[in-house]
C-alpha cells in the first residue's frame, strides 16, 4: 500500500517503500507510513460512518503527532462524535500511541 500511494501522490522518497535504504541509510526502525495516508484513511472513516446518518463531510483537519512505521501490525483508526455535527478522529500506531488526530464537520447530505 505504502509504494501504490508514493505513485499516487508522485512521492519518490524512498523512506515510504526500500525498507534496506530507510534502516541502513536513513537510520529509521522501518518504513514510514505517510501522514497523507493516515490522513486520508481517518477521512475515509469520518465520511463514512456519518453518511450512515445522512451527513456530508464540509471540513476535515488533522495534525500528524508522531512518526509511523511499519512492522506487520495494524494501526487503529478511531472515533467519535463532537457534537451533531461534528467529529473527533483519531489513528494510533502499532503500540497504542497517538499517530493523528484529527476533526471533522459535516452537514445533511
Amino acid at each position: 500500500m505504502l509504494f501504490r500511494y508514493s505513485a499516487l501522490i508522485f512521492n519518490a522518497h524512498r523512506i515510504h517503500f526500500d525498507r534496506e535504504f530507510t534502516q541502513n541509510d536513513e537510520g529509521y526502525p522501518n518504513l514510514i507510513v505517510h501522514g497523507p495516508l493516515i490522513a486520508s484513511l481517518l477521512m475515509d472513516l469520518g465520511a463514512r460512518e456519518m453518511a450512515k446518518q445522512g451527513k456530508r463531510m464540509t471540513r476535515f483537519a488533522y495534525r500528524a503527532v508522531r512518526p509511523s512505521f511499519t512492522d506487520g501490525r495494524a494501526m487503529t483508526f478511531q472515533g467519535k462524535p463532537a457534537g451533531d455535527n461534528s467529529a473527533d478522529l483519531w489513528a494510533l500506531d502499532q503500540d497504542g500511541w497517538l499517530a493523528m488526530q484529527a476533526d471533522a464537520d459535516f452537514e445533511a447530505a
